[in-house]
């Protein structure tokens, strides 16, 4: 059973991620340029580089592309296969060699990460980090979530539908990586307001879907009596949901995105709610702030975009 579990998995998210690298054929929509925007050179690269190939990162992928369509801005995407912060280093070292104009990168991992960043800076290649940072590297800015401030929202969220008591069993994936680790320090600061609520257990995975499925199994198998479920990662939903359609579970879920896999459990019940962060700008803001930096001007060091509840009351 867990192994057609895991093949149908895999075909979705191999499916997902070829949509991912293949492109859009959505018609670009034509903005009013800024004079900045008007004097960027179609001979301009930029590389985008995700923290790993996922389906979470289409919207990034679309709105990049099209507002750099717009501009006459060539745009590059790639990932690692899986969450590797090797595999992650020599990309970026790649591009560096390449001399892209500019680069935006999801730090895999800050402290691997960050001596190749400053590198590139050094060299004059302007660096923005989105979605996970790498706060101590010379990177020109920070364009996502305020990552404390989404796990705040997630621990008041499961809180509220828990009425305020309960067990916790948590899924979280790398824990190098410096989004899911400042989650994690918001959903514990909200268990903390609470007497009643505590946290179980917390699964860290290898950043794959199988290992992430595999965590959820025992994690609901070792403490069968857990009244919540918390998910800090993308993986976590769509793996809660086959867990939860496994067992029959009528139990409270909260996870993080907004995965049409993820959309469809909030649907049909498996998913209790779950948090978008709204990423679909961050490609546009990618572009923008590059374009920003090669003309010399300033940008804000931190970009956040907020983050939103999604439940079945709003179907």
């Amino acid at each position: 059973m867990r192994k057609w579990i895991f093949i149908l998995i895999g075909i979705s998210i191999c499916s997902s991620i070829f949509i991912l690298f293949s492109g859009t054929n959505r018609p670009v929509i034509q903005e009013e340029l800024t004079q900045e925007e008007e004097q960027i050179s179609s001979n301009y690269t930029f590389a985008i580089i995700y923290p790993v190939a996922h389906p979470f990162f289409e919207k990034v992928t679309e709105t990049a592309r099209e507002h750099a369509s717009n501009i006459g801005i060539n745009i590059i995407i790639d990932a690692p296969k899986i969450a590797s912060a090797e595999d992650q280093a020599k990309i970026l070292q790649a591009y560096i060699e390449q001399e892209v104009d500019g680069i935006a990168i999801g730090a895999t991992d800050p402290k691997t990460i960050t001596p190749i960043i400053n590198k590139a800076v050094g060299r004059g290649i302007p660096i923005v980090c989105f979605d996970t940072d790498a706060p101590k590297s010379n990177r020109y800015a920070y364009i996502g979530t305020d990552n404390y401030l989404a796990g705040l929202h997630l621990g008041e969220t499961v809180a509220k539908h828990l009425e305020y008591k309960g067990e916790l069993i948590v899924s979280s994936g790398l824990p190098t990586m410096e989004n899911l680790r400042l989650r994690i320090e918001g959903l514990k600061a909200v268990i903390d307001r609470y007497p009643d609520l505590s946290i179980k257990t917390i699964a860290y995975s290898n950043g794959t879907a199988p290992d992430t499925l595999t965590n959820i199994e025992k994690m609901v198998d070792t403490h069968p009596n857990f009244d919540g479920f918390v998910g800090i990662d993308s993986l976590a939903g769509p793996a809660a949901i086959t867990v939860w359609k496994a067992h029959g579970f009528d139990k409270t879920a909260v996870t993080f995105d907004d995965l049409p896999i993820i959309l469809e459990g909030v649907k049909n019940g498996q998913i209790t709610s779950t948090i978008s962060q709204n990423q679909g700008k961050w490609g546009e803001l990618i572009v923008k702030r590059l374009s920003e930096l090669i003309n010399g001007k300033t940008v804000n060091e931190k970009e956040y975009t907020e983050t939103i509840e999604i439940n079945s009351i709003q179907k």
